[in-house]
């Protein structure tokens, strides 16, 4: 079983820096927001920190979910002296980018692997893997499923308005509102139907290991969303019952892939 705390698996020196090297090595791309809401200590790159984060522990989930050895190698290699794992970013050659990993030989870390460093097919620390992991993926998107917009979308507004976290999501102007669970479910169904004439308005995010979409919710401006709802599939229709903010979308929406809307293209540099 492999912990799904990249930090936990290996030690990683010069964290930041790796980063910064991934960034300069992978196709060309925002990694950082414009305003972000909330300062964290790695400025340049926060975005792909947190996608590395998350395509890590989903892998090691599925390795640890996987029914045999053979199966589990799919999501990451782990054998002898070496370990990696398809990170799923590609470089301008559009091969694929993995996170290396050998025994930690440190004598000042009880770890049992070091990070080596990011790198293509070609790079001499994959020599001797065969066949490599594959990239990451989600079960809806393997099907070739999308999101339907002709799917009713049921809203949980009573457990939304409710939670304290999802109340605290929605304007303050209108959040004490009498008529707000109207307001709400006029907005999720207003966005359902923008959805229908604008192809591409609702993004896929990964949720363990399967796909949930984001639909943006406009409640005081309609250029502008306002918050984001998360639809889980269901038989025939939708479930709504979280919102998300902008960035949290972003950062979930890029787990999947790159967010290419532009409500979610105008939030990155």
């Amino acid at each position: 079983m492999l912990t799904t705390d990249l930090f936990d698996f290996a030690y990683v020196p010069d964290w930041y820096g790796q980063l910064d090297e991934l960034s300069r090595i992978a196709l060309p791309e925002p990694w950082r927001f414009k305003k972000p809401t909330n300062v964290t200590k790695n400025q340049d790159t926060p975005i792909l920190e947190r996608y590395i984060h998350m395509i890590f522990r989903k892998q090691c989930i599925e390795f640890n979910s996987a029914e045999d050895d053979r199966k589990a190698a799919r999501f990451f290699h782990v054998e002898n002296e070496r370990a990696c794992f398809h990170t799923g970013l590609y470089n301008s050659r559009y091969k694929g980018i993995y996170a290396f990993f050998d025994r930690n030989h440190r004598k000042d870390s009880m770890l049992e692997w070091y990070f080596r460093g990011f790198c293509d097919e070609l790079s001499p620390w994959l020599r001797y893997i065969q066949p490599l992991p594959q990239k990451p993926s989600y079960y809806t998107v393997k099907r070739g499923a999308g999101f339907n917009p002709d799917w009713p979308i049921r809203v949980n507004v009573e457990h939304i308005l409710g939670d304290t976290e999802n109340l605290e999501r929605i304007p303050a102007k209108i959040r004490k509102a009498k008529n707000l669970p109207l307001l709400f479910e006029t907005a999720v169904e207003l966005g359902r139907r923008r959805a229908v004439v604008e192809p591409g308005l609702v993004v896929p995010q990964g949720y363990q290991g399967k796909i949930q979409y984001l639909l943006p919710v406009y409640l005081t401006n309609m250029k502008k969303p306002d918050l984001v709802m998360t639809l889980e599939v269901m038989d025939g229709y939708y479930m709504g019952h979280t919102c998300l903010t902008l960035e949290m979308a972003y950062l979930n929406a890029r787990v999947v892939a790159r967010p290419l809307v532009p409500w979610l293209t105008e939030l990155v540099k």
